[in-house]
């Protein structure tokens, strides 16, 4: 086995691997990117069939223009210096129904032709473009003030970006509701929705915000020779700047010594040694098998799990090479949108249960933006999202050892080819009788080229509790592994694109012994209060009944209903901002009463006002607090009887127990052991008024 050593080794030659390798190599780092296949892209790739190129994924690249979010990259890494991009106007074309409309990219155009079509919403309208580019501009301010490191603490986030953090944390379908009611309206707007594979009622609303807003703004773009030629620009600017490209080499493992990746070993018999590597591989093989569950937490192990078990939609495409001239023909869109209504939740329902004859699809008519035909051809593709389960597996039962060959699977490959064919031909006259070369694509064909489980484009899937911070970060438990790509950053080509950026940021850094801000996520910080202290509160009555409800501990899991611990107990109400109430407490009635077995003292701790974004978060601060309590105990002492930290997410236990503004003056409810209130109080001196309301008690 021969083995040679770089700085950092990429693997996967996707989109976001060769952004990061690009970014490694200008900044003089040795860098090699390991890839199986033969050419670089990933799903930005390309095929040939005679005089016909076809596009294997791209339908349009969003924010390639000056000022958008992918036009940095390109630019940086000179791919704008060897590719032309065409603009895209109109953006795509919708047919529903019998309705059709041209969705221009210019977004007041659009905007009127909205208002046009359903004056009774245009205030909704107007209303909701708005709410989105003001989202939008504040994602790009959240960016700016990472590059500047002047983003606030984590707890005061949601007062500097409020419109960004709540639109990741609710369904685009909620968001979009709020301002437009009509149905059929709704239904044309969420048109991209077949971008991110979910219909507006479950996928994140800032998932389609942020590129709808992109593309609007700063451009639906499509380079000349496609998205292969991205890729290969890509690769010209890493062999540039030294970096090395090394193809059919399937990864097989990462060596890890003392908790640190040394190395990565491929099916050739390569071993190479890197001081850091960057996967661009799918995270779950990443993980779970080239490092290894014996290498990993097993919090980490279930994570990785748990987004292995809800890989996102693939796709089937047709991929058509036609004897005729369509442009010649009067045949203009670069992008049409088929469906048979406006209810994206029953084409969701379509797509999940394969009934193909009836499901949304997409025709790309490539030679609009770019000449991919021999003279008097087109090139057209036919693309439906598809779900991986379909017919157990396409007829494989997940047997996939030669299923090129199952005559089970080609028979529903080719069923569902000729149904969307059937589909696209009521929109092309004549299509079918018109092809020169067919290819069809499934599921089984993505993840056969990318390995990428379920033939997912999109990662894991990209739901409102699955994105953004929720989703696998790029740091690992293996502190100098990076992982990049849509299992981290979410679908699509300029995420991918900025994915990389980011982890390259991230990658120098580490070489340089310096630190980054993670440019396009949440980093989980301690918060800071350095405001005065409020005004104290009055005392709230004692006169109540305790309720009974059960909130679990952080770490333990211990389940405590509150009016039945069994013990005189003393529960302190506060948020992170009024903690230091509880650590002042703690000691006061430990000094007294130290044994758990004499009185329990939990925490309830009102998370309501902190986005759902950030509950990730707040469970990993308050699990670091009850370690760091842990380590303060007596020798013996068990952490579960004596660190209780309840988080009270909605806020709901708090308010009933009659409190408010715990953010601004901490409480304490003392119980007697049948679980009656003795006394609550909240305001100043707190330490001193729960030992008094204990003396009742305890004597």
């Amino acid at each position: 086995m021969r083995t040679e050593k770089f700085d950092v080794i990429v693997i996967g030659a996707g989109l976001g691997g060769l952004t990061a390798a690009g970014y490694l190599a200008k900044a003089g780092k040795k860098v090699l990117v390991m890839e199986q296949h033969t050419v670089p892209g990933g799903y930005a790739h390309e095929f040939r069939r005679g005089k016909y190129r076809f596009e294997v994924a791209l339908h349009a690249l969003d924010g390639a223009g000056p000022g958008g979010w992918a036009y940095e990259t390109l630019s940086d890494l000179e791919v704008l210096d060897q590719v032309n991009f065409q603009r895209m106007d109109p953006f795509y074309t919708v047919q529903m129904g019998e309705d059709e409309f041209n969705v221009s990219a210019d977004p007041m155009a659009y905007e009127a032709e909205l208002i046009r079509h359903f004056p009774d919403e245009a205030k909704g309208i107007r209303s909701l473009i708005d709410a989105m580019i003001t989202i939008f501009w504040e994602v790009r301010r959240f960016t700016a003030d990472g590059k500047l490191n002047r983003r606030p603490p984590m707890m005061e986030m949601p007062a500097h970006y409020p419109n960004m953090l709540a639109a990741m944390s609710e369904s685009w379908g909620d968001f979009m509701s709020r301002h437009i009611e009509n149905r059929q309206l709704q239904g044309l707007f969420s048109t991209l929705w077949a971008y991110y594979g979910l219909p507006p009622s479950k996928l994140n609303a800032a998932t389609f915000i942020f590129p709808w807003v992109s593309y609007h703004l700063f451009g639906a773009y499509y380079p000349e020779g496609g998205s292969m030629a991205m890729s290969r620009a890509l690769e010209a600017t890493i062999k540039k700047y030294g970096g090395d490209m090394r193809y059919r080499q399937m990864v097989s493992g990462i060596e890890i010594v003392d908790g640190r990746a040394t190395a990565v070993l491929t099916q050739k018999g390569l071993r190479a040694e890197a001081d850091l590597i960057i996967s661009n591989a799918n995270a779950p093989d990443t993980m779970l098998k080239f490092v290894g569950r014996e290498h990993l937490p097993s919090a980490y192990t279930s994570q990785v799990e748990d987004a292995l078990a809800k890989p996102a939609l693939g796709s089937v495409a047709v991929y058509l090479g036609l004897n005729r001239d369509l442009l010649a023909e009067g045949w203009a869109h670069h992008e049409l949108f088929i469906a048979d209504g406006y209810d994206m939740e029953a084409a969701y329902e379509a797509v999940l249960n394969g009934r193909f004859e009836e499901i949304g699809i997409v025709i790309s008519h490539y030679d609009q933006a770019d000449n991919c035909s021999p003279d008097g051809g087109s090139v057209v593709t036919i693309t439906s999202l598809a779900p991986w389960a379909y017919a157990d597996t396409w007829g494989t039962g997940g047997d996939l050892d030669n299923y090129r060959k199952n005559p089970h699977y080609l028979e529903l490959k080719q069923a569902a080819g000729d149904a969307l064919i059937d589909r696209a031909e009521k929109a092309i006259p004549g299509l079918r009788d018109s092809i020169k070369y067919v290819e069809i694509a499934t599921p089984l064909t993505n993840y056969r080229y990318s390995r990428n489980p379920g033939g997912s484009f999109y990662g894991s899937d990209q739901t409102v509790d699955n994105m953004y911070i929720n989703r696998l970060p790029e740091k690992t438990p293996i502190p100098n592994l990076l992982l990049a790509g849509a299992w981290v950053n979410g679908g699509g080509m300029s995420a991918a694109m900025l994915s990389g950026h980011n982890v390259a940021r991230t990658a120098q850094a580490q070489l340089d012994g310096k630190t980054a801000v993670d440019l396009f996520s949440v980093e989980m910080e301690q918060p800071q209060n350095d405001e005065p202290a409020p005004a104290p509160i009055t005392p709230a009555p004692v006169e109540m009944i305790v309720p009974d409800v059960t909130l679990t501990a952080v770490s333990s899991q211990r389940a405590i209903t509150l009016n039945n611990t069994g013990l005189p107990t003393v529960f302190i109400f506060h948020t992170q901002e009024t903690a230091d109430a509880s650590t002042a407490i703690n000691k006061a009635v430990r000094g007294h009463y130290p044994l758990a077995a004499q009185l329990m003292v939990a925490s309830v701790v009102d998370l309501h006002s902190l986005p759902k974004l950030f509950r990730k978060f707040a469970t990993g601060a308050m699990r670091k607090s009850y370690k760091q309590a842990e380590e303060t105990l007596p020798a013996g002492a068990k952490a579960e009887e004596y660190v209780l930290i309840l988080p009270d997410w909605d806020g709901e236990v708090t308010a009933v127990c009659g409190l408010q503004d715990v953010d601004k003056k901490a409480a304490v409810l003392v119980l007697d052991q049948n679980g009656q209130a003795v006394g609550r109080h909240q305001g100043d001196e707190l330490a001193g008024k729960t030992m008094e309301m204990l003396t009742a008690v305890m004597g």
